[in-house]
């Protein structure tokens, strides 16, 4: 083949030889590249600028100093080889070691012991006290989270958990918008969550692009806007999680770590930190929550709030502890609605007796139980509930909580505002560490603080004789057995052979009347003093009064019908058998205004249930005491008829119309009950005497009168107070509290004495049939009643 026919040829396929020409090009450039690199390093410096490259610095120290240093180095060593050195040293070493591998032994026996030995083990690492910093940040790392539960529990030092993860940052509000709209998203499909987006959380913007994390060095602020929004979503999580599916759920999505970021951000709010924690506490109803509630640092931050001055943060984080609290041999479940007021930490005993407290309408476990406050209490239409704030703006508010927003207000004046370290929308991400903190509207750290114990003062004095018949006079009695004092709160009227102790003797007479100290809950702070071993439980629900204050019902339809009293009887009754109540233990109630409403319904239905955790509430039932519980009606329902346009009454109210059919037919159950198989309960009723001021007006209002708290059964007193105050004892010895202690008192005497023979040998048919013998007798009865008023109207 000739040049020019391979020419030809080669021209004939243009494509094949471009593409050889341009990998052989590749090839070759790809073969000399080391030597092309060090062709290129002769002119570009790799090396990094070294700005502020100092020359090294030396520090001149004068003669006479370094010699005298060098001294009293030399003087050390020779001290160290006396022979009481030789002898002291090795010993302080061998303690110091001795004291830290007890510790380490003893934190290996409470992950591997036996349960015994991992009680024991931790009661001994709780009493620690010798350690250092780090000796407990070294512990803290090894430690496991069944361990970390069961040192929480109780009451250890804080330095034992592990940090919170990025303490010292929060994360951009936006982006956590947008991680908790995608975390909703994956409850679909659920009618609570698309209400939820399609009222309150539509969709989020992208949040690419922005800083993560924000230090504290940056002064950022929070729009109102998105504060609201992140406190909506913190009630409507306290909503939804109370289906423990659903808290599974958001627990395997990563929901924890969010809810920290929460934390973070509303650190100085306890309000909201308190409906977090009661989201925190739904969720520890989860079986397999105790490991990711260790992991994600929530542990140590409601060991923290266990010992907090805040007394919902105390209730609520101790609820939380003892749901995760496995090991514990006395463990008890506490769901939604059921609070632990005391023990709120482990116990080595028992508990011998339950008792427990339900408030009325618009009450709370921190606004029915305080101790009555010295200055006139008022009645609000619209207020806020010191329990529900977070979720409920438009509930009720009381003379003490007025008494405490009137301090606050004070404080407000006096203190400093602080800064909000949250970045705002409108904010980019070149001028967010130089945003201008905005002066917050109120205190966010609002607090119910614990009781305060006044101490009595020291004597500064010399002569040990003085001293002495000083304190003698001090510790006397202020009066002689010879007196008797009267209680403040005597009764006005009591009903025949009634128990009551309506005086005190002079020798143990406390006089109270200076004294400083002040509970937000003395079942919480009293009642262990005179019963340690007894379980106090406060159970708690959102109420209203009227509609528009109904606003716990906004976050989902399916709350509508919770209002009724039957169906929310119901419920509560659930949860209090799921706390195991009444198992082999005598049970009191306590039941305030529309409380004791829901505690008959409540006895009724355990009466009627055929499971047996549930048929043992009533069964131990011992003591019920009814502070102006409104039997047939109250007159307050009459604004049904009256100003129905104006207040629109809500559930509660209309179904506690006087004379209502559905109560009275309620309450003729109940007057059988006790009758037959509750006729060992003692009962105790008292009623108002007073009316209640309404709002600022000084409108009186007399919500529950003397004929519709009286029963035929137990004994009953008529009280001075009013409405709000019969729940609120003044101090510890007056009539209320004394005589709740001796209902207390006598269930425990009845449960510990042998029950007849013919009563345990009675069957359940048997029972019936006197309750059916019993009604068909008072039916005859009143029929006779009936007949010489109608020949009295023949005649006539």
């Amino acid at each position: 083949m000739s040049l020019e026919e391979f020419k030809a040829t080669i021209r004939r396929f243009p494509k094949l030889l471009g593409g050889i020409g341009i990998l052989t090009t590749a090839g070759i450039i790809l073969y000399e590249t080391p030597q092309i690199r060090k062709y290129l390093a002769q002119y570009v410096d790799k090396k990094p600028q070294e700005p502020d490259k100092r020359r090294t610095e030396y520090i001149y120290i004068k003669y006479h100093i370094y010699r005298e240093s060098m001294r009293k180095l030399q003087q050390k060593q020779e001290d160290e080889k006396k022979w009481i050195s030789v002898i002291i040293n090795p010993i302080g070493k061998w303690w110091k070691a001795a004291k830290h591998s007890v510790a380490w032994r003893l934190l290996n026996i409470a992950q591997t012991g036996s349960q015994a030995e991992r009680l024991k083990a931790v009661q001994q690492l709780v009493c620690m006290d010798h350690l250092k910093d780090w000796d407990f940040r070294h512990l803290a790392q090894i430690c496991d989270a069944r361990t970390c539960v069961s040192l929480a529990r109780c009451g250890a030092d804080v330095r034992w958990f592990m940090p919170v993860p990025r303490r010292r940052c929060i994360k951009n509000p936006k982006m956590l918008l947008s991680e908790l709209h995608v975390m909703l998203a994956r409850l679909r499909p659920s009618s609570c969550v698309d209400h939820f987006f399609c009222k309150y959380f539509p969709e989020q913007n992208n949040a690419e692009g922005i800083h993560e994390f924000f230090t504290p060095e940056q002064s950022i602020t929070l729009s109102t806007q998105d504060t609201d929004l992140l406190k909506e979503i913190i009630s409507f999580l306290h909503h939804i999680t109370k289906d423990p599916k659903v808290s599974a759920q958001i627990i395997h999505h990563g929901g924890l770590m969010h809810l920290m970021e929460l934390r973070k951000i509303f650190n100085d709010d306890n309000e909201t930190l308190a409906t977090l924690c009661k989201v925190l506490a739904n969720m520890s109803m989860v079986p397999d929550a105790v490991e990711h509630f260790f992991v994600s640092g929530w542990v140590g931050t409601l060991a923290e709030w266990q010992q907090c001055p805040d007394l919902r943060l105390q209730v609520i984080s101790a609820k939380t502890m003892a749901n995760l609290d496995h090991d514990d041999p006395n463990q008890f479940t506490y769901p939604p609605n059921v609070y632990p007021l005391h023990p709120r930490v482990r116990t080595r005993r028992k508990p011998t007796t339950d008792i427990v407290f339900v408030h009325g309408l618009l009450g709370g476990v921190f606004i029915t139980w305080r101790q009555r406050d010295r200055k006139p209490t008022e009645l609000g239409l619209y207020g806020k509930n010191a329990f529900y704030t977070s979720e409920s703006d438009d509930v009720f508010l009381v003379g003490e909580q007025k008494r405490i927003n009137g301090n606050r207000q004070k404080q407000q004046q006096q203190l400093p505002t602080k800064q909000q370290l949250v970045p705002t929308q409108s904010q980019s991400n070149g001028d967010a560490a130089k945003a201008i903190a905005v002066k917050p509207e109120s205190l966010k750290g609002q607090v119910l603080k614990a009781s305060k114990k006044v101490e009595k003062k020291h004597l500064n004095i010399s002569d040990a004789a003085t001293k002495e018949f000083v304190e003698t006079l001090r510790s006397e009695a202020e009066l002689d057995s010879d007196w008797e004092v009267v209680h403040p709160d005597i009764p006005v009227y009591a009903s025949e052979n009634c128990r009551g102790m309506f005086s005190v003797s002079g020798n143990e007479w406390n006089n109270q009347d200076e004294s400083e100290e002040y509970t937000n809950c003395w079942p919480m702070e009293w009642l262990p003093d005179d019963y340690p071993d007894a379980r106090i439980i406060g159970i708690d629900y959102t109420s209203a009064v009227t509609e528009w204050s109904a606003n716990f019902t906004k976050y989902c339809p399916c709350e509508k019908g919770q209002g009724h009293i039957d169906v929310r009887a119901g419920s509560l009754l659930e949860r209090i058998a799921a706390s195991d109540v009444g198992n082999e233990r005598p049970v009191v109630w306590i039941g305030h205004s529309m409380g004791g409403l829901l505690t008959k319904i409540m006895l009724l239905k355990s009466l009627d249930s055929a499971e047996p955790n549930v048929q043992q509430i009533a069964k131990n039932t011992r003591g019920i005491v009814f502070l102006g519980t409104p039997h047939r009606g109250s007159s307050i329902a009459k604004w049904k008829q009256h100003m129905q346009v104006i207040l629109s009454p809500s559930i509660e109210v209309k179904e506690m119309e006087e004379n209502s059919p559905k109560l009275l037919e309620m309450h003729r159950r109940f007057m059988g009950s006790l009758h037959t198989r509750l006729r060992h309960v003692n009962v105790l009723s008292v009623a108002e005497g007073s009316p209640t001021m309404l709002t600022s007006f000084k409108f009186p209002l007399r919500i529950v009168t003397e004929e519709s708290s009286r029963i035929d059964f137990g004994d009953f007193y008529l009280l001075k107070d009013d409405h709000l105050s019969l729940s609120k004892p003044i101090y510890r010895q007056s009539f209320l509290y004394q005589r709740l202690l001796h209902v207390i008192k006598d269930a425990i005497k009845q449960n510990n004495e042998p029950r007849d023979a013919d009563e345990q040998a009675m069957p359940q048919t048997d029972l019936s049939t006197l309750n059916i013998v019993g009604t068909i007798f008072k039916g005859t009865k009143g029929l006779f009643e009936m007949l010489p008023r109608v020949a009295l109207r023949f005649t006539t």
